[in-house]
């Protein structure tokens, strides 16, 4: 049947689950990306245009750049990261 009907003793199947969760990090960082590149290539639009004013004119450059470091945080722990957290929250559990 399925891939999980394939984990034939319990070390496969955390094998799987981890794959898994790695697989659906993946997934969710790239919305995380494509939303942040959407915001900011919107913001970008309307500091050209001229609609918002900032001052000073550096301040521009906040959000994008904190929102960057967020996006490298969301990588690193729960993408990179993403096998060490399961094989954690099994340790924690006891499985």
């Amino acid at each position: 049947m399925g891939r999980w009907n394939d984990a034939g003793t319990k070390d496969e199947y955390k094998r799987l689950f981890r794959e898994a969760t790695v697989t659906d990090q993946m997934k969710l960082f790239q919305l995380h990306i494509v939303i942040y590149l959407v915001v900011n290539i919107i913001r970008l639009a309307l500091n050209m245009v001229g609609t918002v004013v900032i001052n000073p004119p550096w301040a521009v450059y906040h959000s994008p750049v904190g929102w960057g470091l967020l996006v490298i945080v969301h990588y690193w722990f729960y993408v990179h990261g993403a096998e060490k957290l399961c094989r954690l929250r099994e340790q924690i559990v006891g499985v």
